[in-house]
């Protein structure tokens, strides 16, 4: 008789909402931020009054749930959507910076007007191969998606059967799914991910099973399980 193979399930779930603006890139890294002439001083921008309400509706959603584990990245706007996650699951909390958005190197903190002004070339190979292109100091898509595996694949082994809510950035989560479905790469970008949205994936040793993804206020009749 064929026994079923126990997975463990990650709900990722996407920080809310700031006020950074969203035609710059997020500067979470001191001494990028020194190195382009920002001063040595990160930018950890914390969740604007909408990101705090969507974040405690993903926490609502998920009160129900026997969660084992919240893992977060250690940025101020995920840290409080994950915050309010244990708050209202009573989950334990834990850091893990590997969960941080992708590193842009010397262009951390820059407008996209910016770059394109500034770094012409760079800019061009980064639109012509935005998965591969991998700015000076900074990383690829294939470099964050090796980063946040490892972190990925450490709570599966640690909490095996379990329920994991992985709280990170778009980036980092559109890598990780598409991987988990075996898209290619270059086509995550294709994944829709909202603010302080629940993505959920089964893993498991001969496949892994995918049961929803950008589950948000927006679907608010939506059954979370």
């Amino acid at each position: 008789m064929r026994s079923k193979e126990p997975n463990t399930r990650i709900i990722y779930v996407r920080h809310g909402k700031t006020d950074f603006p969203l035609d710059r890139i997020y500067c979470d890294n001191a001494d990028m931020a020194e190195s382009n002439g920002l001063g040595n001083k990160s930018e950890d921008p914390p969740l604007n009054a909408e990101g705090i309400s969507q974040a405690e509706y993903a926490a609502e959603l998920l009160r129900n749930l026997k969660i084992d584990v919240i893992c977060t990245s250690p940025s101020a706007r995920t840290r409080m959507t994950a915050d309010a996650i244990a708050r209202s699951t009573g989950a334990p909390l834990q850091e893990n910076a590997a969960l941080k958005e992708r590193r842009f190197g010397i262009w951390e903190g820059l407008y996209f007007h910016d770059i394109e002004n500034g770094y012409p070339t760079e800019y061009q190979q980064w639109k012509q191969n935005p998965t591969a292109f991998k700015p000076q100091n900074g990383e690829s898509v294939y470099d964050l998606l090796a980063r946040v595996k490892a972190v990925i694949n450490e709570l599966i082994a640690t909490h095996a059967g379990k329920t994991i809510a992985v709280v990170s950035h778009v980036g980092p989560i559109r890598a990780c799914l598409a991987d988990a479905l075996k898209m290619p790469l270059e086509l995550h970008r294709q994944l829709t991910i909202d603010y302080a949205s629940l993505s959920r994936m089964d893993y498991g040793k001969s496949q892994n099973n995918f049961h929803y993804m950008n589950i948000s206020r927006a679907f608010e009749k939506q059954k979370i399980a």
